[in-house]
């Protein structure tokens, strides 16, 4: 049986063929491309936004630089009234040479504590024991005013923390026996209670020895010395 195919017939095929061809095109190599090119723009998206994100970051980083510097500014300041760290035998030095140089005094009897990390309560009407804030935090607080964003969050969260923590602290127990005259135990006293560096004057007490001292030819001297009992503790910072 032979099929004759009419002209009709064959431009349908025709068109038929064609539209087969441009839908496998379209399929396996268009689609993929449009499917590809939608996958990369989600990437150039993400790129851009981690872009954005470094450029204010590199921004910022003149303001955390100069925060930075200010923080440290305190917290040199802060260090520079406390004692370097020591050792028993330098804090012996430190006290005897002290005694005697500066205010005449004998040292009868010394003896000085391990070092420890200092951990004191705060004065009862001071700021820290009343809000459980100290000054230092607040000015750390205000410096770095410059690097909370808008919606309130600080960028550097261990400032909250940081002066609840003793950190780098230390503190040695001195007790002494002196001996010398009033005038200049008093002037120690004095000197201890209004002194910038960082120590506490714990207790102290005064009492007079009269001392009889009998001569060859009878005769007795009497020798008054006033002695004081003192106990210091002195607060050493890490450099």
């Amino acid at each position: 049986m032979k099929i004759e195919l009419t002209q009709r017939d064959k431009k349908l095929l025709t068109f038929l063929g064609v539209f087969v061809i441009v839908v496998l095109v379209g399929y396996y190599g268009i689609l993929p491309q449009i499917k590809a090119a939608g996958e990369y723009k989600d990437d150039i998206e993400e790129q851009e936004l981690i872009r954005d994100v470094n450029e204010q970051k590199i921004m910022q980083l003149v303001f955390v630089e100069d925060n930075n510097n200010e923080l440290e500014k305190l917290i040199e300041g802060a260090k520079e009234n406390y004692y370097p760290m020591m050792d028993a035998d330098a804090v012996d030095k430190l006290i005897t040479n002290k005694v005697i140089d500066e205010y005449g005094l004998m040292s009868y009897d010394l003896s000085i504590s391990e070092r420890t990390l200092a951990g004191l309560n705060p004065y009862v009407y001071s700021q820290k024991a009343i809000t459980g804030e100290s000054d230092a935090r607040e000015k750390a607080l205000a410096t770095a005013a410059s690097t909370i964003s808008e919606d309130g969050t600080m960028l550097f969260a261990e400032i909250a923390e940081a002066d609840s923590e003793t950190t780098g602290i230390y503190m040695v127990s001195v007790n002494m026996r002196l001996g010398g005259v009033m005038k200049d135990i008093e002037r120690l006293l004095d000197d201890l209670a209004y002194s910038d560096k960082k120590l506490r004057l714990v207790s102290y007490s005064v009492d007079t020895e009269e001392t009889v001292i009998p001569h060859e030819d009878g005769t007795e001297e009497t020798i008054i010395s006033d002695n004081l009992n003192l106990t210091v503790e002195l607060y050493m910072c890490e450099e």
